[in-house]
């Protein structure tokens, strides 16, 4: 039977409630996590503009710069290449930080011995008939819509 169909004081849906919650904190870590990773590549990226700056108008000149931006920006691009022959997904800063989510998130599900095959069993088995989610007021997640590939890729 559905746990939606349960009692309100039914075990299984506070059980549900508590790895919602603790799934969420590992979410919020996570996301916290790339973003500190995105925002130093920034300022990689800032580091690098300012040191072919300074190279090309005070140390050197653009005859000596040119060929180094150009085989750095080239470099780029070889990454980017590989980046998409790798992972067969776009090279893109989205879908980039969506595989670093994704990566963070199941490093700290494993840390955190957080348990996915109880917490995926217990959210299918709620749904209702009308597919709503039983003791819940959340709306679909997007970040928790590739959990199932997680389970099964373990």
């Amino acid at each position: 039977m559905p746990l939606a169909l349960t009692p309100e004081d039914d075990p299984r849906k506070e059980e549900l409630k508590k790895l919602q919650t603790q799934l969420e904190d590992i979410n919020k870590l996570a996301h916290k996590q790339v973003r500190r990773i995105l925002w130093s590549g920034l300022g990689f990226l800032i580091t690098q503009v300012g040191l072919f700056f300074r190279l090309t108008f005070w140390e050197f000149s653009w005859d000596v710069m040119e060929p180094i931006t150009f085989f750095t920006t080239t470099t780029g691009l070889v990454v980017g290449y590989a980046y998409f022959l790798i992972t067969s997904r776009d090279p893109t800063y989205r879908d980039f930080m969506e595989r670093l989510f994704e990566s963070r998130q199941k490093k700290l599900i494993q840390r955190q011995n957080f348990n996915l095959d109880r917490y995926l069993e217990l959210q299918r088995r709620c749904k209702g008939p009308l597919e709503k989610m039983c003791g819940t007021n959340q709306t679909p997640n997007p970040d928790m819509a590739h959990l199932h590939e997680l389970s099964v890729n373990k």
